[in-house]
């Protein structure tokens, strides 16, 4: 009787013990994925927390346009939109699947563009714009901002931002000239390979309209612009490919970019530092980089593609990045900086997107 009643709660305290870490989410580690048709893709699942089960069962809604072809693995079967599901304990996550076909092939169906790098030729300056997948991020003071973030950094919320093309470094001087014809930078600055500064936000927006007319033909429907400041901060953090730095490639601000701490108190040529994970220089320090918005109050609520063309209570555009002027904490990826749109200070360019 005694050996029974050992057993008896030796079980339950063995049940106990195995329903101490249940599973409270999962996620993955894209939302959409476009597919060739033919191709195949790697899904990454995250269970939470550490401790709970592990085991990931993945299903697709429709084997004839995707299937799983082992943990994670997709493979594009067909032409369509399907779902697929992982699943940890009673948790479910999704991520959509569109599948389209070769370029050249005989289906008949308009398939998108093939996601790519772009670049442009302007009076022999060459223009180079990474591609950055579409995809979601935590915007704001993140845990890695540690005691650094700001108060208008929170609260931090997700953002869903669908694909870009960014420049890979600021608009350079000879960039400038090239659309405009003139240097406006700081003339203790002249230099055709440092970023163009002393333009206010005005100004890149008659430099924008300029490249877009003059490269019209070539960009197929497409436009430059000034980036989000969304797509400013989730390009920095190295979009997808993020490994979750405090600035845009390092936790080393001296390893990418010019700061107080190593700049000598003087504008620098692009490109001299490391580039974070996307391929982009200099988007923490050297010189602070306008934006699209306004700058406003965050919200806590998730947004998708957002942008803040409204003026809320200041007179200030977000400018983002940090320079080689103006305090190490503002190079971090989640600081918000911004002045007034009239301003042209000398620690202050521009870098752009298309879409």
């Amino acid at each position: 009787m005694k050996k029974i009643l050992f057993f008896s709660l030796l079980s339950v305290l063995v049940a106990l013990v195995g329903c101490k870490y249940e599973v409270e989410s999962i996620t993955l580690d894209k939302e959409s994925i476009m597919m060739e048709k033919g191709s195949a893709r790697q899904l990454k699942a995250f269970v939470k927390p550490d401790k709970a089960p592990q085991d990931v069962l993945w299903k697709s809604n429709d084997i004839t346009v995707a299937r799983v072809i082992h943990p994670g693995g997709i493979y594009a079967v067909g032409e369509g939109e399907c779902k697929i599901f992982a699943y940890a304990g009673d948790k479910r996550a999704e991520c959509t699947i569109i599948v389209y076909a070769k370029p050249g092939g005989d289906t008949g169906h308009v398939h998108p563009e093939t996601p790519s790098d772009l670049k442009f030729t302007i009076n022999d300056v060459t223009i180079e714009l990474p591609y950055v997948e579409g995809g979601y991020f935590i915007m704001g003071g993140t845990s890695e901002q540690g005691s650094d973030a700001g108060e208008n950094e929170f609260p931090t919320h997700k953002v869903t931002l669908k694909a870009f093309n960014i420049m890979n470094t600021e608009v350079t001087q000879a960039l400038w000239k090239a659309v405009m014809g003139n240097n406006p930078s700081y003339y203790e600055f002249l230099d055709d390979s440092m970023p163009v500064v002393s333009v206010d936000w005005y100004d890149c927006q008659a430099f924008v309209d300029s490249l877009n007319k003059k490269l019209a033909s070539q960009l197929n429907g497409k436009k430059f612009s000034l980036p989000t400041e969304a797509q400013w901060e989730f390009a920095a953090r190295g979009g997808n490919k993020t490994k979750g730095y405090k600035y845009a490639g390092s936790n080393n601000i001296d390893e990418v970019g010019w700061h107080p701490g190593n700049s000598g108190n003087t504008l620098h040529r692009v490109a001299q530092k490391r580039p974070n994970e996307l391929g982009l220089y200099d988007m923490s320090g050297n010189v602070y980089e306008w934006c699209l918005d306004w700058r406003c109050v965050y919200r806590a609520e998730p947004q998708t593609d957002p942008v803040y063309m409204t003026q809320e209570s200041e007179f200030v555009k977000i400018t983002r990045g940090g320079s080689f002027y103006f305090t190490t904490r503002g190079c971090r990826v989640s600081s918000r900086g911004g002045i007034p749109p009239t301003d042209d200070k000398n620690d202050v360019g521009l870098r752009l997107v298309i879409q």
